[in-house]
């Protein structure tokens, strides 16, 4: 029992030794700053210790951070793509509704130069094979369209109507190889019949003579013989020329100025005349 006084009694002692030593120290520290030297050691010593039980935790929260700036990510780069094909989609719009406003531009800029009152026309439906060139078109004889009028695109002559309903015509394109047209060369005036021949890239001028002044490049228009087309509209340009020299003739073929093949909207040519050639 003694002995266990006696090393309570000691330890009692120690502590409260220990307390005045640090009362000591926090006075000497507090007026005259002599550990601070120590205390920054220590400080260094024991940073290493403190980063090592701080890493898990950063590491945690490291790791957490990571997977959350992923998902977000890939939520960002899937709107990012729903929006690009978005945008893809309204674009192709855009290009195929400017494409088509130039498309007007033009039909309005043909009609601005024609002198004949016109009627304006979109496709329905098309019929094109090499034994037939048929298009048709939503205007009829409710709108003033009447069989035998000249139908042209926004760059020449496309062909003319031989069957009218009452709301839609068809039209007998020129490329069509039962169609002719009466055309005469610009440059010098020479006369001639465009046949179609099943093509909407060409047509046919036959039995020319051999002395005929023609040259590649050379502009055809309407004669206006006949009566079916008026006179001086675009028909085609001479692309090549072959002569027959046995029978002392030339054939030559053209290349028509309507775009036969993709034009959409027409225009319905009405003659100055109320009644046209039957």
């Amino acid at each position: 029992m003694n002995q266990l006084q006696f090393q309570l009694r000691g330890a009692t002692i120690q502590a409260v030794l220990l307390v005045i030593v640090c009362i000591v120290l926090m006075f000497v520290d507090q007026r005259f700053n002599h550990l601070e030297v120590v205390r920054s050691n220590i400080s260094l010593v024991l940073s290493p210790l403190r980063y090592l039980v701080s890493l898990p935790a950063q590491t945690g929260n490291w790791v957490g951070e990571w997977f959350s700036s992923y998902h977000d990510l890939l939520s960002e780069n899937k709107g990012l793509k729903a929006d690009s094909r978005i945008i893809n989609a309204r674009l192709q719009k855009m290009q195929v509704l400017q494409a088509e406003n130039t498309r007007l531009r033009n039909l309005l800029g043909s009609a601005a130069r024609v002198s004949d009152e016109v009627i304006v026309a979109e496709l329905l439906s098309v019929d094109q094979n090499p034994y037939r060139q048929l298009i048709e078109i939503n205007k009829g004889s409710l709108d003033g369209v009447e069989t035998g009028q000249a139908v042209i695109d926004a760059y020449g002559i496309m062909g003319q109507a031989i069957h009218v309903n009452q709301n839609t015509a068809t039209i007998i394109l020129i490329s069509d190889p039962e169609h002719a047209i009466p055309v005469q060369f610009i440059r010098n005036g020479t006369r001639s019949i465009a046949f179609g021949n099943g093509s909407t890239d060409q047509l046919e001028l036959r039995y020319l003579p051999a002395t005929a002044d023609i040259k590649v490049g050379d502009e055809l228009v309407t004669s206006g013989l006949g009566g079916r087309f008026p006179a001086d509209y675009p028909v085609a340009t001479v692309i090549s020329i072959t002569e027959d020299l046995v029978n002392g003739f030339v054939s030559v073929l053209v290349e028509p100025q309507a775009r036969l093949d993709s034009s959409r909207e027409v225009l319905v040519i009405k003659p100055r005349y109320s009644t046209l050639p039957r």
